[in-house]
């Protein structure tokens, strides 16, 4: 289509012995067109809409290479020029339609896995519930004795504390000198913004489910950066991050008071920041698990 619109072009400077005078409309409306004509999102949704402007730009140019009245050239012309716009704008909504589409099937793929993962959860607490009778039916049956009573309640709670052992893994958390540490990666987050992606809403909601089914715990957020940019910057993204997390744990249920947040910027790097993987290793958001009384250590 370009390559069309050149010849034409080439054929009317070679005729006249030399460049015309030109029509501001119809240079705007060239300008507008090639703009169109070069967009790949154009080419791709809004093929017929930037024929049609072609039509037209090839109409106006030849117009004003015969000499027709300006009057007519200049409504070509803009037409021309509309045509183009309405190519790029069509292009423009049908992209942002398929973003729209995209999206939607993003957060229908999240609540099957959120209803996946609720359905599990409901059968282990079905099964955990029918072994608590069958203890208290045991119980009843047999007259346990004060010694027997406390091994039973002693069992109970390291199977408790198996349970929360294996769901901490569930949550790929680890053991630290500050208590059980989950980490969210920079991945998790679009790049320089604080927006959980879908695998970060993922941990946020088994998270979320650890806290309402232990209610002893608190947690504390912490957000980090590396150190391009400005100190103020990287403090303000640590910050809106460590946020966005507790904004998606309410969200789901668990008290605002039992959630902590701090933002701090690039004061505690995990690996080097001159390379880039240690770059990524520093941007992420450690969320800190209490012990079994509440409490958190401090740095």
């Amino acid at each position: 289509m370009k390559t069309k619109l050149l010849i034409l072009t080439a054929m009317f400077v070679a005729a006249c012995g030399g460049p015309p005078a030109e029509n501001p409309l119809l240079v705007e409306a060239r300008t507008v067109y090639n703009k169109a004509a070069t967009d790949r999102t154009v080419l791709v949704h809004a093929q017929v809409e930037l024929d049609q402007a072609q039509d037209e730009l090839e109409k106006a140019e030849m117009m004003w290479r015969n000499g027709e009245d300006k009057v007519l050239v200049d409504h070509s012309a803009y037409m021309a020029h509309q045509r183009a716009r309405i190519a790029i704008e069509t292009a423009r909504l049908k992209t942002s339609d398929d973003e729209m589409k995209n999206a939607e099937l993003e957060r229908k793929q999240v609540q099957l896995e959120a209803r996946s993962i609720e359905a599990e959860r409901s059968a282990a607490l079905a099964e955990q519930r029918r072994q608590e009778a069958d203890a208290a039916r045991i119980e009843a049956e047999n007259a346990l004795t004060s010694a027997q009573r406390a091994r039973l309640e002693a069992d109970q709670a390291t199977a408790r504390m198996q349970e929360m052992t294996s769901k901490l893994a569930e949550l790929e958390a680890r053991q630290t000198e500050r208590g059980i540490v989950l980490t969210l990666g920079d991945v998790l987050f679009d790049v320089g913004k604080s927006t959980l992606k879908s695998g970060g809403a993922r941990a946020v909601l088994q998270l979320s489910q650890f806290m309402l089914e232990y209610p002893e715990r608190r947690v504390l957020i912490e957000g980090h950066t590396d150190n391009t940019g400005s100190n103020l910057t990287n403090q303000r993204l640590s910050e809106r991050r460590a946020n966005a997390v507790r904004d998606a744990l309410a969200q789901k249920g668990v008290s605002i008071g039992r959630i902590e947040t701090a933002g701090l910027g690039e004061d505690y790097p995990v690996a080097t920041n001159s390379t880039e993987a240690g770059r990524q290793q520093n941007r992420r958001v450690e969320i800190i698990i209490s012990d079994e009384k509440g409490v958190i250590k401090g740095r």
